[in-house]
This record gives C-alpha cells, sequence and structure tokens, in this order.
C-alpha cells in the first residue's frame, strides 16, 4: 500500500517550524493566517483526551526543534508509530484549518 503525498506537506512543516518566530510578531497576510490555523490546531489538539502527549511531541520536534519524532516518542513516553500517527494527525489538522487539505 502506497502512502499518498501531498504537495503542501513541506509547506506545513516549515510554517511549524517558523510558528515560534511570529508568536511575539505582529503578522499580517500570510503569516496572519499561518499563525492562526497553528494557534486553531494547538487548541483543537488540546481539548483531546490525550492532547498533552500529543503537543509535547509536536513541541519537541517542531517548536523546539531539540528532538526527532523517535527521541520526542521516548521522551512523552509512547510508541514510535503513535507519535508518528499524532505526528501525521497534526500536519494534516493545520493543512486542513490553513485551506490547503479538505
Amino acid at each position: 500500500m502506497s502512502k499518498p503525498r501531498y504537495r503542501w506537506w513541506g509547506y506545513v512543516k516549515a510554517m511549524l517550524r517558523s510558528y515560534p518566530s511570529l508568536q511575539d510578531k505582529t503578522c499580517q497576510g500570510t503569516e496572519l493566517r499561518e499563525r492562526q490555523a497553528i494557534e486553531a490546531a494547538v487548541s483543537q489538539t488540546l481539548a483531546l483526551p490525550d492532547g498533552d502527549a500529543r503537543m509535547k511531541v509536536i513541541g519537541l520536534v517542531f517548536f523546539q526543534q531539540t528532538h526527532t519524532l523517535e527521541g520526542a516518542a521516548m521522551m512523552v513516553p509512547c510508541s514510535e508509530r503513535t507519535a508518528r500517527r499524532w505526528h501525521t494527525d497534526f500536519i494534516k489538522l493545520v493543512a486542513k484549518l490553513y485551506g490547503l487539505a479538505d
């Protein structure tokens, strides 16, 4: 079974990596839309029963950029497969909220 390829995947990952620099900045246009999509995804993720663990993985991988996905899974702790699923779900949620995915 092949994995689907999304043209926006790399763009959303770049948005997530640059999010910490947008938090304290007055944004407009594209940067504002990116920040709003990420903040909405964060609040929706935190509302989930395991939202704190999911956001810890996302924070370590994207916002702080101190861990790989496997390393973040060890820090939470959860399985690497679970961390990968949370990672994928979060990227898809940001893409949906930004308007890149259906």
